[in-house]
């Protein structure tokens, strides 16, 4: 099989947009906070961040106050309308998507993290939602009980979760989703996420730029799990921008990956067999398929597939780094956890619900340092 890359410059894309975490990694850490505060049914499931004593000077809604040197441009913007730091006493209750998902607990991280340095006084309790709906609806339903002055959630199942919106407009607390979005009225509730549509798409331009279709491109795509909003929109992007260009491709295969490492490995192992040599890129709707996927190639003793995926992981990176990945799509999990606590902060204080976007960045070998 050839190998078709051109040789290009820097390509850096960044877009602003809407929601999603990728899917479930088994090898995943378990979160660093682990003292229980539920005493509940689901007690076993919730930590509570420590309250921290370095925070930062008090902004005491004086926005002049707050320090956004340390601010990327796009965050700038929103610091002009919401407080980055503060000593107003809130409890907050976080519903995590799963604490064993790579991605989700780096968002759940930085959350904690970024409450403790900029609101001492905030009290932020989290429960493991363990990437089941039922098991996010109890667990938001006990924090409602429980009177949170702020209910966050990343949700699971953008369809099966609207209940959660309907339990906490009810209650009249304040409902923040950061990461996937759900699929309730965007009036009831704030959003802080990032546009999986841009995601693919970016792929989809590094695809339709590097790699030389003279010839046509054979195309195998892992798609992530079916039912999640962002898995439609990365697949509808990724696609999309080929075709916006007109660009000469088959799709030898297109089949879901459940964001799972091993399936996608599995997944690839199969296409090799079946189409071998002929296959000149797998793109993949997170990092951990597309790992999956190149250790797979690798096992094969192949080296002239290129492969794609999205969150920007650290393997990931280093695989772009080594060269035996295409790029990697860069998903700000520690932004989305920052201003998912900011968006809280602001909810709590009885703000206007808003969209908070958190852009796309497309990662390559040229600036994979940068990451």
């Amino acid at each position: 099989m050839r190998r078709k890359v051109l040789a290009l410059g820097l390509t850096f894309v960044m877009a602003l947009s809407l929601f999603g975490c990728g899917g479930g990694d088994k090898d995943a850490a378990a979160p660093a906070d682990d003292t229980a505060v539920a005493d509940d049914a689901a007690a076993e499931d919730t930590t509570e961040a420590p309250k921290g004593d370095a925070a930062k000077e008090d902004a005491s809604g004086d926005e002049s106050a707050a320090d956004t040197s340390d601010l990327k441009d796009w965050e700038k913007e929103y610091a002009k309308t919401y407080d980055i730091s503060g000593d107003e006493e809130y409890v907050w209750g976080y519903v995590a998507q799963s604490f064993t998902d790579t991605f989700c607990s780096r968002v759940q991280k930085a959350m904690e993290d970024y409450t403790k340095q900029n609101y001492p006084n905030v009290t932020l309790n989290v429960g493991d939602g363990k990437q089941e709906v039922n098991t996010h609806i109890e667990l938001a339903e006990n924090f409602i009980t429980q009177g949170v002055d702020c209910l966050i959630v990343t949700a699971s199942d953008s369809n099966g979760e609207v209940v959660i919106c309907d339990m906490a407009k009810e209650a009249g607390i304040p409902f923040v989703v950061v990461n996937s979005d759900i699929a309730c009225d965007p009036i009831d509730h704030w959003f802080v996420g990032s546009d999986h549509y841009v995601s693919g798409h970016l792929q989809g331009e590094y695809v339709r730029d590097n790699i030389d279709d003279s010839e046509t491109v054979n195309i195998c795509y892992l798609g992530g799990t079916d039912g999640f909003t962002h898995t439609t929109l990365r697949r509808q992007g990724f696609y999309e921008a080929l075709d916006e260009a007109n660009y000469n491709y088959k799709v030898l295969a297109d089949l879901e990956g459940e964001y799972l490492r091993d399936r996608g490995m599995e997944i690839t192992e199969d296409w090799l067999i079946q189409y071998g040599d002929d296959i000149d890129v797998i793109v993949a709707a997170n990092d951990e398929m597309g790992m999956g996927a190149l250790n797979a190639i690798q096992g094969a003793g192949m080296s002239d597939i290129i492969v794609c995926g999205i969150d920007a992981n650290d393997d990931a990176k280093e695989a772009v780094k080594a060269g035996s990945f295409g790029c990697t799509v860069f998903q700000a999990a520690e932004g989305q956890g920052k201003w998912g606590a900011i968006a809280a902060y602001a909810a709590s204080q009885g703000k206007d619900f808003a969209t908070l976007d958190i852009p796309y960045e497309l990662v390559t070998a040229d600036n994979v340092d940068q990451y």
